[in-house]
């Protein structure tokens, strides 16, 4: 459910993306016959990849665990995505694994880089549109 909030804030957010001359593409661990499901869902236009093997989480890092589901944390942000609107659906993809987000300019040049330390531990779209033009940061 907290992947869908993510993207379905991005899904707001595309336009001001390409202004940047930037692209979002999101990547989930999900199965591809799952592809058209969360794009309805979320709202989501762009390009939208699956991941089953989770191969891309491996190489950027990102964590997984239960650990990192339970806690005040979460939940703050289940609740605030479920009074968003956001609700639970079928499970697409391993439910443990943690995302985040990468700025990567031309020349595979990494500007931005933000590894989830908790489920909903999302990045602030601000941070990600000014990593397309400022040269970014990681963390």
């Amino acid at each position: 459910m907290l992947c869908r909030q993510q993207v379905a804030e991005l899904s707001e957010y595309e336009e001001q993306f390409a202004g940047k001359g930037g692209r979002i593409a999101v990547i989930g661990p999900g199965e591809a016959a799952h592809l058209p499901e969360f794009r309805m869902v979320t709202g989501y236009r762009s390009d939208l990849f699956a991941d089953p093997g989770r191969e891309a989480y491996r190489v950027l890092g990102f964590s997984s665990g239960i650990a990192r589901l339970i806690g005040i944390k979460p939940l703050q942000v289940a609740i605030s995505a479920f009074k968003s609107g956001i609700r639970p659906g079928k499970l697409q993809g391993n439910a443990l694994q943690l995302g985040g987000a990468v700025v990567i300019a031309p020349g595979d040049e990494l500007r931005y880089l933000f590894r989830e330390k908790h489920a909903g531990d999302h990045p602030p779209v601000a941070e990600l549109l000014g990593a397309i033009s400022d040269g970014g940061q990681t963390g």
